[in-house]
């Protein structure tokens, strides 16, 4: 190929419509984060399964409460045969009869299980609200990142979009240069290959921020695709706490620590409750009682019982039991241990995530504009023939990956603070 047609080819790239000219992105609805969120949290199956889990655990409080509650019982009789029988007077013969009964029993003393199962059921209630939390946070965490990443998409996209049209300049730039004589027609070729890889990075920024999209969309909990508002920003903010104060939270606020902590202190009374099996129970029971012939009954009748009970051997119920509860006690104190090590381990490392990306923004805000001012200069010592077309490219790399840096340390600050809120189980301002 000459050169010549070679100039023909690289004119019609600039007249003509790009082959990868980028299309205009589709436009679903816009959400704010706040509608985002409100929207995941009364969709989310995880947390409305937790809500479930804790449903019940409060049932099972309700039960154990209702064990202190004396039981009462109201039952009826009819009887009717072929033959006839005496009354219970003993006066007349009857073919029927009808019966009330009136039965109550209480329990007056169990070996403190009652109390043990109450305080058991009470911490397990805690637990369930600390697990209920912890997946709130968990789901507010997921449509955080998922929104934060649509956002840096969007801001990464227009990076692309950036260097696309400087790409265009500089290939403009570099044909007027050629046709003065001040540069060679490779020049023009590099700048021409460097707007094409351009455009193809621009195809997959668009693709990117499709699927970003698509996964706030899941994240939210919605069938259509949504983009975060276009207001939005990935915007830093102040902490309200030092590091000191985070591993401290890590401990007294942590959903993940307190349900550990109340499942541990369940598993403790629980031993209380196995050991209730070796003490002696006690109960009252009364009864009242109407018989006769005729609807409705009138004889009457009542009785009164106490019973007391002591198991002398079950074949080793008791004690498997309780050294079931105990070890159960051990591993639950383990676990709980296991939690409070890595909460803070957690929440030091999410501190400090955001602390580096807070001091790597600062310097990449002056790195792009440092790396601005040298593609400008090159720029300037290219039109007059002191620079080259790789000084060029060089800079046009360097100020692209700046540009990136600085949405990535954003992105990183942001995705921290969100960690850091769902393990603390509070939101920062």
């Amino acid at each position: 190929m000459t050169g010549r047609s070679i100039s023909i080819l690289l004119g019609g790239m600039l007249l003509a419509s790009p082959l990868l000219a980028q299309e205009a992105l589709p436009e679903p609805p816009r959400i704010t984060l706040v509608e985002a969120l409100e929207t995941a949290l009364a969709r989310s199956p995880a947390l409305a399964q937790a809500d479930a889990q804790r449903d019940a655990t409060a049932a099972d409080r309700l039960g154990a409460l209702g064990a202190f509650l004396p039981s009462l019982n109201l039952t009826y009789g009819y009887q009717n045969s072929s033959t006839g029988r005496l009354d219970p007077t003993g006066a007349a013969i009857t073919q029927e009869s009808h019966a009330f009964q009136l039965t109550g029993n209480y329990d007056l003393f169990t070996g403190w299980q009652r109390t043990s199962d109450l305080k058991a059921a009470g911490l397990r209630l805690q637990a369930g609200n600390a697990d209920y939390r912890e997946q709130r946070f968990a789901t507010i965490l997921a449509v955080k990142e998922a929104y934060y990443a649509a956002l840096a998409a969007e801001d990464l996209y227009q990076v692309e979009a950036d260097r696309v049209a400087r790409q265009e300049d500089q290939l403009e730039f570099a044909r007027r240069q050629v046709q003065l004589g001040r540069a060679t027609l490779s020049d023009q070729l590099r700048s021409a290959v460097d707007l094409n890889n351009a455009r193809v990075a621009l195809l997959g920024a668009s693709n990117a921020i499709l699927q970003t999209r698509l996964a706030l969309a899941e994240a939210v909990g919605l069938d259509e695709t949504v983009a975060p508002a276009a207001e939005d920003t990935l915007a830093m903010t102040a902490l309200p706490l030092t590091r000191e104060q985070a591993l401290a939270l890590a401990v007294e606020t942590s959903p993940g620590v307190q349900a550990a902590a109340a499942s541990a202190e369940a598993a403790r009374t629980e031993v209380a409750a196995a050991r209730s099996s070796y003490w002696p129970s006690l109960s009252l029971g009364a009864s009242q009682a109407w018989r006769s012939e005729t609807f409705p009954p009138e004889d009457e009748s009542w009785s009164l019982s106490l019973t007391a009970r002591y198991p002398l051997f079950n074949g080793l119920v008791r004690e498997s039991s309780l050294l079931r509860a105990r070890a159960q006690a051990d591993a639950a104190r383990s676990v709980e241990r296991a939690a409070v090590l890595a909460a803070r381990t957690s929440v030091g490392a999410a501190y400090d995530q955001i602390e580096l990306a807070r001091a790597g923004v600062g310097l990449a805000i002056e790195t792009v504009e440092l790396a601005r001012e040298d593609l400008r200069v090159t720029e300037e010592r290219y039109r007059v023939g002191l620079a080259t077309i790789l000084d060029l490219q060089s800079s046009q790399i360097t100020l692209r990956q700046a540009e990136v840096d600085l949405i990535q340390r954003r992105f990183d600050y942001a995705i921290g603070v969100a960690r850091l809120e769902a393990l603390l189980g509070r939101s920062l301002p």
